[in-house]
């Protein structure tokens, strides 16, 4: 009797070994291979961006841009529900109006990718996994750009309104000839990853916000992205004053993006 439980014993502890070992190996084997999915996945906000481009009547897609020469170029991030016509697809139309082409990466194109808030209750923090995304994004988009014929790689931009104006402000590459934050406070008191602005302190910011925007308001992120600038001596804010969330339709945020395209463009 008592062989035979140290038998039934024995097997039992091989066969949860054995399920060990498989377990293991089938995590491994999936880490793998989302690891190596993952540069498909972000390829696909690339493929279906929008592109607008000078002298251009429609907009196209990056593999289908001609031009005559490089050209500078806005990388521009739409915010959490994607790509708004009547906001970022006019800021794109606005940007290649003054001749540089404007690249809006399509986030939501991305398999199982969903909005990462609720626009009527103003609430985000839906799809956390997001703000990774974006980031990986940005660097995609200008690795993209750098092997492009039509991009000057000299003359790359980085624009984002609201959750794609904090992607912006989270970016740590140093590749940009500026960057332009709209819609949000650079300010997150719960999250010390999202607090702040993390370009290198020489990269050229342009912040547009509203001193009351419902999204930010009574919440850890209502703030100001001036009380963040900290050291940075190529710094400005806009200001608008009002209760709005929106910066395009403002003429004073247009003007502003304008000059500052001009004043940071490399000759």
């Amino acid at each position: 009797m008592n062989m035979k439980l140290r038998q039934m014993k024995t097997i039992l502890r091989l066969t949860i070994i054995a399920l060990i070992f498989t377990f293991s190996a089938a995590a491994a084997t999936a880490f793998s291979q989302a690891a190596e999915n993952q540069g498909a996945d972000v390829a696909m906000s690339w493929e279906n961006a929008q592109v607008f481009v000078p002298s251009k009547f429609f907009k196209t897609t990056p593999n289908k841009v001609r031009v005559s020469k490089p050209l500078p170029v806005v990388i521009y991030l739409h915010g959490c529900t994607g790509i708004d016509p009547d906001h970022d697809m006019r800021w794109g139309e606005f940007i290649k109006g003054l001749g540089y082409i404007a690249v809006l990466p399509d986030s939501m194109a991305r398999p199982g990718r969903r909005p990462n808030c609720d626009p009527r209750m103003k609430r985000g923090g839906l799809f956390p996994q997001a703000h990774a995304m974006r980031q990986e994004e940005i660097g995609y988009a200008l690795e993209q750009l750098k092997k492009s014929a039509w991009a000057d790689s000299n003359n790359i931009f980085l624009m984002g309104h609201s959750e794609g104006g904090q992607a912006a402000a989270r970016n740590t590459l140093a590749d940009f000839r500026g960057i332009i934050i709209s819609g949000w406070t650079c300010t997150d008191s719960a999250r010390v990853g999202f607090d702040g602005i993390f370009a290198p302190l020489e990269t050229p910011i342009l912040t547009l916000e509203w001193d009351h925007d419902p999204w930010r308001e009574g919440t850890p992120q209502q703030g100001s992205c001036a009380n963040k600038f900290g050291e940075r001596k190529k710094a400005r804010q806009v200001l608008f004053h009002g209760t709005q969330h929106s910066t395009y339709n403002q003429r004073e945020a247009r003007d502003a993006v304008a000059q500052f395209l001009k004043e940071n463009l490399n000759p």
